[in-house]
């Protein structure tokens, strides 16, 4: 006989432990969200049924200010009004696959943790598996920094803090944060948001923006649409062909965060033959020399990082500070990485004057190619139509 299981009779509590119900309804300062989970009690019991085979799970459970805020966003007077339709997939994200403690989310380079979130929209990842969140030590503070505060990033490179942690219930902890996880977007529309759109303009010119959100389990190095304006000179003589093979430089064909990166690692692109090299100088991250301005950008099949130039196919090993590099108005992107704080200046001949500085490294030539050794792959699949795939590869 098989019978339905209601958050209540899930999370029931035995003499020498406390349910999840029972303990944040305990909370004041968490009323709200568990008159969330009293509300939709059997979404949610789905929910955590599916959380993990280990029978442990982790929550981020928004605290009272975060839930009214939502709410008076969105127009809805209780949070007994919230649909079901759109309950279910905010749930899924809040709940981690694993029992994680703040601690684990201060690892060098953070930590990446799958949600119970797998839904079509917000997810689309390799073997169906479930969208991440991104927990690292804060970083906009000194003071946040040093008290070992830390943040959880979602969709649209937005991040919540953790305000109290590891607060145990009878099949793991959850964590208080100060916001609701933001649902992952697409990756053009994200990387948009975060300062790309020119990016974004001209993918679509090429035809390439349904293989660039299509594509499970990817990464996007996006130009700001600044990096974009001072290389005009230099993206206005390039055909169609060459700035196709210049945007396939800038993906991954599988999602690599922060903490899959070290120092001189080298990652395969989705131009055939062409790798980019990850430096790490300060905490800062660099690909082929050009600094990422935002990391780990969560997007619905993968992730994307902001980058202040267009990176160059060939990296020398000489990370830009400020020093000055001119080129010719009529080369290609595989000569420049211009950076946004570079100064760019056009002669009437049509020379292009790049302000830039550098740091030296010891990144190889161009002629280097990437061993297995020195990259590590995060499992991430290519799946597009026969003829899609063979366009966008070739």
């Amino acid at each position: 006989m098989h019978y339905k299981i209601t958050t209540i009779a899930l999370l029931a509590s035995a003499a020498s432990a406390q349910s999840f119900y029972d303990v944040i309804q305990k909370q004041p300062t968490l009323s709200l969200f568990a008159t969330i989970i009293k509300t939709f009690n059997e979404t949610f019991a789905d929910i955590l049924s599916a959380a993990s085979a280990s029978d442990t799970r982790t929550i981020l459970v928004p605290n009272n200010r975060a839930v009214a805020t939502y709410l008076q966003k969105n127009d809805i007077r209780s949070a007994t009004e919230i649909s079901a339709e759109n309950v279910r997939p905010f749930l899924s994200y809040h709940v981690l696959m694993n029992n994680v403690s703040s601690e684990d989310f201060l690892q060098p380079g953070g930590s990446i943790v799958e949600s119970t979130l797998k839904d079509p929209e917000f997810a689309l990842l390799k073997n169906n598996a479930g969208q991440v969140v991104f927990g690292h030590k804060a970083s906009e503070s000194t003071e946040q920094a040093k008290a070992g505060a830390v943040e959880v990033k979602s969709g649209l490179g937005d991040s919540v803090k953790i305000v109290e942690s590891n607060i145990q219930f009878d099949n793991g902890q959850f964590h208080v944060v100060d916001g609701l996880l933001t649902l992952p977007a697409n990756c053009s529309n994200t990387i948009a948001h975060l300062g790309a759109e020119k990016l974004v303009t001209y993918i679509g010119r090429v035809g390439l923006l349904d293989a660039l959100d299509g594509t499970p389990g990817a990464t996007c190095f996006a130009p700001t649409d600044a990096a974009i304006e001072a290389a005009l000179p230099v993206l206005m003589g390039l055909s169609d062909a060459e700035l196709i093979d210049a945007i396939k430089f800038h993906i991954l064909l599988d999602p690599y965060y922060t903490s899959n990166l070290t120092d001189g690692q080298m990652l395969e692109t989705a131009s055939i033959g062409r790798s980019v090299r990850v430096n790490i100088v300060g905490g800062q991250y660099y690909f082929n020399g050009v600094k990422a301005i935002t990391t780990n950008d969560i997007v619905r099949n993968g992730v994307a990082y902001v980058l202040d130039g267009i990176m160059p196919y060939e990296f020398n090993g000489i990370i830009p500070t400020n020093s000055t590099v001119t080129t010719s108005a009529a080369v290609s992107t595989s000569t420049i990485g211009i950076g946004s704080n570079s100064t760019v200046t056009t002669s009437a001949s049509g020379t292009v004057t790049v302000t830039t500085g550098s740091i030296s490294t010891s990144a190889p030539t161009a002629t280097d190619e990437p061993s297995a050794a020195s990259t590590a792959r995060v499992p991430g699949v290519l799946l597009l139509t026969a003829a899609a795939l063979t366009w966008f590869l070739l």
